[in-house]
């Protein structure tokens, strides 16, 4: 399973373009599928995932009751979900409205979050994370609940 993992910090240049970290630009190529971006329904920040994981919302939303509440929140993210073109230099191009709504300026953090990620301002990004750290420490770990089908391998036969 290609996921997007770690951290990664680029430079925004003065048209808009951003470097994709070279890792998720691998785990697109290897599916052969296009970035997509869109912005958070619930964060400052824009998401961004492959074919796959908007595949899935959707067929999310085809099993839910098409006049609920939670159809019309996902469909809001769909609306303003775009395909962007990585250049032969593995940038993106940001438009405006995605520059204004996470509040970027000259550099951009991205966040890989398993089958998606985040693409934040480094210093609102920290605070979010230092605020987690902090929650961990005080409250536990959050309780997960893994099944056998969700386990990583470790490659040496164990689960």
């Amino acid at each position: 399973m290609d996921l997007f993992l770690s951290t990664f910090e680029h430079r925004i240049d003065k048209k808009g373009r951003l470097s994709v970290p070279a890792p998720f630009r691998s785990v697109l190529e290897r599916h052969n599928g296009p970035l997509y971006l869109f912005r958070s329904l619930t964060e400052p920040c824009l998401e961004g995932c492959g074919p796959e994981r908007i595949g899935q919302i959707v067929n999310a939303i085809d099993k839910m009751d098409s006049l609920s509440a939670e159809v019309a929140t996902l469909q809001t993210m769909l609306s303003s979900a775009q395909e962007m073109k990585i250049d032969s230099e593995g940038r993106i191009t940001l438009n405006a409205d995605f520059v204004a709504f996470a509040q970027l300026d000259e550099l951009a953090l991205y966040a890989g979050i398993g089958r998606s990620f985040q693409i934040w301002l480094p210093s609102r990004y920290r605070t979010r994370e230092a605020d987690a750290r902090a929650r961990a420490k005080t409250n536990g770990l959050p309780s997960l609940r893994l099944s056998q089908e969700n386990r990583i391998s470790s490659g040496n036969g164990d689960h």
